[in-house]
């Protein structure tokens, strides 16, 4: 979920939301735009005793999502809270939706690229823990899709459901200047190690009133053979490359 939604619903306020500008949507460390600037607005309903339920919508590339309409729809809910002193914990659900969207299999068909993972995670003053279980085929990779998925197929090995990701997150203030932001996660896609990658971010973020702005550097270590897409003289460029994102949201 967008960090001013979470920050916002933290503080008590029953619903949130804010609305961001990107220089290009990395996921994960992989760009979902293929280099290209995103649109992302999100809405959160704090409701009682912890619970809450969200939504956000995001602008992706249909060369990555074939057949879709460009969109990821995010749905989400749960539980967070305190569990003891400077503790906090967050556990629920979240659904990726791309409408439309396709991945091709031998026989013709195609299966979706929607996904759902299970989450759980705790914070600790800047630090943040998060670790998520795909309940369902990791974003469509299964036996009849493996040729499909990536830039180069692979061979089927049965369904990537109960893929995992580990997220670590600091964030510490630098005074009233900017806070530094440094972020280490790894992608675990089972039956399929090929694909398996860790990501990075060191970022920069400086908010004032409800505005944030924010760089950060970001890259992985995903094999460029599966992570990569075709540039207008048909050459292959790495989804998952080191490179600068930019960004400006607004809280509401």
């Amino acid at each position: 979920m967008p960090e001013a939604v979470q920050d916002k619903a933290q503080a008590g306020l029953p619903i949130t939301g804010s609305l961001s500008l990107l220089s290009d949507y990395r996921f994960r460390g992989i760009s979902q735009t293929w280099g290209a600037a995103a649109v992302q607005g999100g809405v959160e309903l704090t409701l009682p005793r912890g619970f809450y339920l969200g939504s956000s919508l995001t602008n992706v590339s249909t060369h990555s999502y074939g057949r879709g309409e460009g969109l990821e729809n995010d749905i989400y809910g749960g539980w967070r809270g305190d569990v003891a002193p400077g503790w906090q914990l967050d556990a629920g659900l979240l659904h990726y939706r791309y409408p439309g969207a396709r991945l091709a299999t031998p026989d013709g068909g195609s299966k979706r690229f929607d996904t759902t993972e299970a989450y759980l995670g705790a914070t600790h003053g800047g630090l943040n823990v998060k670790w998520s279980l795909a309940l369902t085929p990791y974003f469509g990779l299964r036996e009849s899709t493996a040729g499909s998925a990536f830039a180069t197929a692979l061979a089927p090995a049965g369904s990537s459901r109960g893929s995992q990701y580990l997220d670590l997150n600091y964030q510490h203030p630098l005074g009233d200047w900017a806070t530094l932001g440094v972020h280490g996660g790894y992608t675990l896609v089972r039956n399929y190690g090929e694909v398996s990658y860790a990501d990075w971010r060191v970022s920069l973020a400086k908010t004032w009133g409800a505005w944030t702005a924010s760089a950060a550097w970001v890259g992985t270590s995903a094999d460029a053979r599966y992570y990569s897409a075709a540039n207008s003289e048909g050459r292959l460029r790495s989804l998952g490359r080191s490179g600068l994102v930019l960004g400006l949201s607004a809280g509401f």
